[in-house]
């Protein structure tokens, strides 16, 4: 029996140094490789996990850009469509690009009444009574003026005649007018919503 390492024949120390060669490697293994990689593995899924939440959060920036590049596109539409046919009847604002084009013209405006309003589903009519007199071209750059403004307006019932006899009040006929106009001018505004009405009134008290 052999009583010391140098002892054993070669091929058994062999043996033994390939054992503990083995023995060594699998040690530093366990002990040291495979935590690291362990922990290599675990931060390759956080690595992962946070690069498909960043794509998601990156898509989520793009759809952002979009709904807000939208959202500002639409208030421009809403504005335009505002000043088309706007939320109130704005009368002062309206008699006064009336009587600009006019003076822009050359058309003398007589006559300017309100006639009553007709509220539809959407919107309500506001007519106007004019009375205009002035030349023939005079009278058509006044309602291509009118037609080219942002705000919506139409004219019905148009007579034309005499420039003098007609409006209210005591006024000038000039040698150089040669037609007067009798004529309805309507423009329109939105309809109130129920909703923001009934919000105004007070409830009533139940007995």
């Amino acid at each position: 029996m052999a009583r010391s390492f140098n002892e054993l024949s070669s091929p058994v120390q062999a043996a033994i140094f390939i054992i503990v060669a083995v023995g060594l490697a699998f040690a530093t293994f366990w002990y040291f490789v495979y935590p690291l990689n362990q922990k290599r593995l675990g931060l390759e899924k956080q690595v992962a996990t946070l690069k498909a939440e960043n794509d998601r959060n990156e898509a989520f920036r793009q759809q952002q850009t979009e709904y807000l590049n939208r959202i500002a596109q639409l208030e421009k539409q809403l504005e335009t469509l505002r000043s088309i046919v706007p939320d109130e009847a704005a009368t002062d604002e309206f008699m006064r690009t009336v009587f600009g084009a006019g003076n822009a013209a050359g058309i003398n405006v007589r006559t300017f009444i309100p006639k009553p309003q007709t509220t539809s589903e959407y919107y309500v009519e506001m007519p106007f009574t004019m009375r205009l007199d002035g030349t023939y071209y005079s009278l058509v750059n006044f309602f291509d003026r009118l037609a080219h403004e942002q705000r919506i307006m139409s004219v019905s019932g148009l007579a034309l005649g005499s420039p003098a006899g007609g409006g209210m009040g005591a006024y000038t006929v000039y040698p150089n007018e040669t037609v007067g106009a009798n004529c309805v001018l309507t423009t329109y505004y939105n309809r109130p919503l129920p909703t923001a009405r009934a919000a105004a009134q007070p409830p009533q008290k139940t007995k």
